[in-house]
C-alpha cells in the first residue's frame, strides 16, 4: 500500500493549480490572447499568462536572494505566443514545486507570509485565480467565450474530480 504524506497533497494541490493554469491557456483560441477587459487600460489575456508566470519567477528569486529581479515585463510589442506562455508556465510551476518540497523537508522557508510555505502558495493560486478571472472576462466580453465544457468541467471541475 503507498504512503500519501501531507507533502504529496500540498504538492498535488499546487500540481492541480498549475495544470488548470495551462489547461485554460490550451484551450483558448488564438485569437484570444490580445482580449482584454472592455474599459481596461491593463494587460492583454497573453501578458495576464506572463505576469502569473514573472510573478513565481519574481518570488522564487526574492525567497532565494532577498533581492527582487529585474525580468521581461512584455508591456509593448506583439503579445507572447502560446507555446512561449506554456513554456514559461511550466518551468516557473515546476520551480514552485521544487521550493515548496524544498522548504517543506529542510530548514529553508519562504521571505516574508510569516515563513509559511502553505501560506505563500496559498497567496500564488489566490492571486493567480483573480488573473484567470479576468483572463475569462476579457474573453466573455471579446464574443470569445468558452464553451461550459471547458470553463465549468475543465476548469472548476478538475478541482473536484479525483482525476
Amino acid at each position: 500500500m503507498e504512503l500519501i504524506t501531507l507533502t504529496d497533497h500540498i504538492l498535488a494541490t499546487w500540481n492541480r493549480h498549475n495544470e488548470i493554469v495551462l489547461y485554460l491557456l490550451n484551450e483558448l483560441p488564438d485569437e484570444g490572447l490580445t482580449a482584454k477587459p472592455h474599459g481596461s487600460r491593463g494587460r492583454d489575456v497573453a501578458r495576464q499568462f506572463i505576469h502569473m508566470s514573472r510573478v513565481r519567477e519574481g518570488w522564487l528569486h526574492f525567497h532565494q536572494t532577498g533581492e527582487r529581479p529585474k525580468l521581461e515585463r512584455f508591456h509593448e510589442g506583439p503579445p507572447p505566443k502560446k507555446s512561449f506562455l506554456k513554456k514559461e508556465l511550466e518551468r516557473t510551476g515546476q520551480g514552485v514545486e521544487k521550493f515548496i518540497r524544498k522548504a517543506i523537508e529542510t530548514d529553508m522557508k519562504p521571505r516574508m507570509f510569516g515563513k509559511n510555505i502553505i501560506r505563500w502558495m496559498g497567496y500564488l493560486i489566490s492571486h493567480e485565480s483573480h488573473h484567470r478571472g479576468q483572463i475569462m472576462l476579457a474573453l466573455k466580453q471579446s464574443g470569445l467565450k468558452l464553451t461550459e465544457q471547458v470553463a465549468v468541467q475543465g476548469l472548476w471541475g478538475r478541482w473536484i474530480s479525483g482525476q
